[in-house]
């Protein structure tokens, strides 16, 4: 627990209210996804009491997803599984277009089947995942988690205003309680104190509800019947089959699963360390791992695939508390609602015009949290282009969504079926074309003559060809003025510049004929010191301390060079 405020960190102990009151929390912002497996049954044609029984195995299943990918530690023969942190599973969209056409035309047996298919994707995705670094550069990590925000925050908007492309014209009902809701959240979260800010979106919730039903307008509830008496879970309640032309679909739903997951783990590790620099794969792949196995365990459960939930990234860091055992929580809470019967309609019966305040809320946490990702890397113009025309011609898919019908082919439709993907898509194909004949070092001959200012521009200039952190570039930028500071007294003739960029390491080396820089002795006013190499020394010092490794050497040729490596 942090010092002077109330925040439950990674590993914090929350206390059991906070504990319980955080798990449910999460537990009704991840409500609303259930509707995905609902349609999914009627699209099948199942009837009432198959949609009761497909509810809770969705429900056993978001339990067992959120449990693997908050467990973050050795399973099994696996030596990790989960990334650890508070990043519970639900229901995805992405899955959803291909879900309904394979319940249509195959049934839910090979709805399950083709899930099973897509989690075995995943996982075998993530075993390869350290060879593909280069195509996915943390800004199109941004790019992903910005979109997540305004996409989920268009969602949210549209719940709690009950649009829908069918409406002749756009009615308030049911905004009432969204609104009492949302402004109690953002009150608790800016001016609560801290036990009350941990619990603005359950209160939140809570007084949105009380306010909908007390206008009178009532919860839209699922059509499914409930047993009275409790009974264990029947499974299975399909058996799965698979079909090869039904796959293309899901293994674009896995593939958007993948990079959404990716986004919302680099989110988490950035919201859970506050040094962060760069995504950490290992952690990646363990949580992709989890999201596979999530997804195959929910296709031989007998329901549609999962994918990390970006709102409860947004809920932990607008709440403060991320402790992983409140993902933990969330994950035992969903199993043991499963095995009430008829605890799916009463989760479901939350309003959701109140689910979208509180989707509202966190989708503005996450925005910011895309763009402080985004901005921690300078840009030049090709990875300028690649993340603003990801951007603007991912949201044209819902701008225009006319354009795109007739444009796209139904194969590719049913590939592309959301603005997130087909800014993913774009980002990722920018990306591999300006890789192609990309420069890996660059080469500057300098001379004292023409200032630092040249220098520094060249510096400039390089890191955000190759998209450097901002604070590095700022190192590396005063390393060069220090060496610059020396040079007149230790070079003959010009200097060759070489920086090699990458996404760990920025390495920038000097290259002279004349005295080595080295060091020198220690800054005392005796006259008879040598003053020259006293201040060289004082700069080689300087140097060192700005630098995370230097090497220094005499070349074959007889001439200088000096190393310096920044790690990013």
């Amino acid at each position: 627990m942090g010092s002077g405020r109330l925040r439950y960190d990674h590993d914090s102990h929350p206390p059991l209210a906070v504990l319980l009151g955080s798990v449910a929390q999460h537990m009704g912002l991840m409500a609303v996804t259930l509707v995905f497996p609902l349609l999914v049954a009627q699209a099948a044609g199942a009837d009432a009491e198959m949609q009761r029984r497909y509810l809770d195995l969705a429900m056993l299943a978001m339990g067992v997803a959120t449990l693997f990918q908050c467990w973050g530690r050795p399973l099994l023969f696996l030596p990790r599984v989960g990334c650890g942190y508070l990043l519970p599973a639900v229901f995805t969209a992405a899955y959803l277009p291909a879900a309904l056409f394979t319940a249509r035309a195959g049934g839910l047996e090979a709805v399950a089947g083709m899930t099973i298919a897509a989690g075995l994707a995943e996982v075998l995705f993530s075993r390869i995942m350290h060879r593909v670094r280069p195509f996915l550069p943390v800004e199109i990590v941004g790019l992903v988690v910005m979109l997540i925000g305004i996409i989920l925050g268009i969602v949210a908007i549209k719940l709690m205003v009950g649009y829908s492309q069918s409406m002749a014209s756009v009615t308030l009902t049911g905004s009432g309680g969204a609104a009492a809701g949302l402004v109690v959240m953002i009150a608790l979260a800016a001016w609560g104190s801290p036990p009350w800010r941990a619990m603005a979106v359950l209160v939140g919730l809570a007084v949105g509800t009380a306010v909908h039903f007390a206008l009178g307008i009532g919860a839209p509830l699922p059509q499914v019947s409930v047993k009275p008496m409790l009974e264990l879970i029947r499974w299975p309640i399909v058996v799965p089959s698979f079909s090869i032309g039904l796959l293309p679909g899901f293994l674009a739903g896995a593939l958007a699963c993948i990079l959404r997951s990716f986004g919302d783990m680099v989110a988490s590790q950035r919201a859970n360390d506050p040094n962060w620099r760069r995504p950490d794969y290992t952690n990646i792949e363990a949580g992709v791992m989890a999201d596979g196995l999530g997804t195959l365990c929910a296709g031989l459960i007998g329901t549609m695939g999962l994918n990390t939930y970006s709102a409860s990234v947004g809920l932990s860091v607008a709440t403060e508390v991320k402790a992983r055992r409140v993902g933990l929580g969330v994950g035992i809470g969903w199993i043991a609602l499963a095995f009430i019967p008829g605890s799916s309609v009463a989760v479901m019966a939350i309003p959701r015009p109140v689910l979208g305040a509180a989707l509202l809320f966190a989708s503005a946490f996450i925005v910011l949290s895309g763009i402080s990702i985004l901005g921690q890397r300078l840009l030049d113009a090709r990875r300028t282009i690649v993340v603003g025309l990801g951007f603007l011609i991912g949201i044209s898919f819902d701008e225009i969504p006319d354009f795109y019908a007739r444009a796209l082919s139904e194969t590719v439709h049913e590939i592309v079926t959301s603005s997130l993907v087909l800014g993913l898509f774009t980002a990722l194909a920018l990306n591999a074309l300006f890789r192609i004949g990309a420069v890996k070092s660059r080469r500057l001959v300098w001379s004292t003559a023409e200032g630092h200012a040249v220098l520094r521009q060249f510096l400039m200039d390089s890191a955000a060809a190759d998209g450097a952190r901002t604070d590095e570039v700022g190192r590396i930028a005063q390393i060069a003025e220090e060496f610059a500071t020396a040079a007149p007294s230790l070079v003959e003739g010009p200097v060759e510049v070489t920086t090699r960029f990458d996404e760990f390491v920025l390495d920038v080396s000097f290259t002279w004929a004349g005295r080595a820089l080295q060091p020198g002795p220690k800054p005392t006013f005796d006259v008879e010191v040598d003053e020259e190499a006293m201040l060289n020394g004082v700069t080689f010092l300087l140097i060192t301390r700005l630098s995370d490794r230097t090497h220094r050497r005499t070349l074959p040729d007889g001439r200088q060079e000096l190393r310096c490596e920044v790690d990013q």
